[in-house]
């Protein structure tokens, strides 16, 4: 009898014994608490824009004279600040060739133009911790270059007799772009600054001569430049 409640008294002792081990590594384990990592703040996604010209399709290039056909990317570059390239084709005003064909003007008198032009600006974003660009107020450098070939009439055309305009222009612009909306946006800008405008006359004995600018008006031949636009894009 006591060999038995001997026996009984030390499984009784093992089993007590093991339930209590395993109950601390229970505790012990469930209790044990994990370092928290800082969450970290992901940089806001700041898309690239695509962009043509509507108003630069009306009187963009030379105007009266030329349409621009203009394709434009703005890239971010930092939180409040983008790079904006523009690359343009010029062809005949759309309001020039309407007006031709209403007056019925003959081949002899019908501009042949064809051209090209370069923009680029540096935007810098008036905006707070919580925006970025490419969305808000800006402002920023625009400098373009410009170059169009205008005959007038196709036998001039097909003999090479053309007026070379070239315009240089560098201003200080300010603008809002805004949107998002099934990710188109736009964008309005207007701004002052500087402009060279230069036209040479190239004649069929493939000579060039320079011509006074003060003939087309103050506007034309003055320094300064003025600058309005509108931009219509699309986001990725």
């Amino acid at each position: 009898m006591n060999r038995r409640y001997a026996i009984f008294v030390f499984l009784f002792g093992l089993t007590v014994g093991s339930v209590n081990v395993f109950a601390y590594e229970l505790g012990d384990t469930v209790s044990l608490k994990k370092n928290k990592t800082a969450s970290k703040k992901e940089y806001p996604y700041q898309p690239t824009v695509f962009k043509t010209s509507p108003t630069a399709f009306l009187w963009g290039g030379v105007f009266p004279l030329t349409s621009e056909y203009r394709f434009m990317v703005e890239m971010p570059s930092a939180r409040a600040q983008s790079e904006q390239i523009a690359i343009s084709v010029l062809g005949k005003n759309i309001f020039w060739t309407a007006m031709e064909s209403s007056a019925n003007v003959s081949t002899d008198r019908m501009l042949k133009v064809k051209g090209w032009r370069l923009q680029y600006a540096h935007k810098y974003y008036l905006v707070n911790k919580r925006h970025h660009s490419p969305y808000g107020f800006y402002v920023g450098p625009l400098i373009s270059y410009t170059n169009a070939k205008i005959s007038i009439g196709l036998n001039r055309y097909y003999s090479q007799a053309y007026f070379d305009v070239r315009n240089f222009n560098a201003n200080l612009m300010m603008g809002v772009q805004f949107g998002k909306f099934k990710r188109t946006t736009m964008d309005i800008y207007w701004g002052i600054g500087y402009k060279h405008n230069e036209i040479y006359y190239h004649s069929n004995t493939f000579k060039s001569s320079v011509i006074d600018t003060r003939e087309f008006g103050d506007f034309y031949s003055s320094n300064v430049n003025l600058v309005f636009g509108i931009n219509l894009g699309y986001s990725l």
